[in-house]
């Protein structure tokens, strides 16, 4: 993340942290624009009771993590996110919905000792916790 919204990130009270396996990865997604998605789910441990949580990349994340993300990987993922209303068509019918716009992401992949973020920059992480930033 850049340092403006690395700084909204951590300032923010609107911020998620989660970790945990990574499982039920999807291929690669392109749209019709050219813009690519990848969805998997994060399996996290809630007291004995395995829990999944949907996570969609997209953008410059994709291009950067998508192809080094395998089933398994233990992973941290921290952002921002914002809530916004949004309408939903159900049987010809249209609902009100609340979304979840996620602002700001970053994946730390501890196997690979990298920092993914969402703005396509890859950290090394070394031994003495500086990083180097790649492209």
């Amino acid at each position: 993340m850049n340092n403006e919204v690395e700084r909204e990130v951590r300032n923010s009270k609107n911020t998620f942290e989660l970790e945990g396996n990574v499982a039920n990865i999807n291929d690669i997604y392109e749209n019709q624009n050219g813009k690519k998605s990848l969805r998997f789910d994060l399996a996290q441990n809630n007291n004995g009771n395995t829990q999944f949580v949907p996570i969609v990349l997209k953008g410059d994340l994709v291009n950067t993590y998508g192809n080094e993300i395998q089933k398994g990987d233990w992973i941290s993922i921290k952002g921002r996110i914002n809530t916004y209303t949004k309408d939903i068509e159900r049987d010809g019918k249209t609902y009100k919905d609340k979304a979840i716009d996620i602002l700001g992401f970053e994946i730390t992949d501890r196997k690979n000792n990298k920092i993914y973020t969402s703005d396509g920059q890859v950290q090394e992480i070394t031994s003495n916790k500086e990083t180097e930033m790649e492209r």
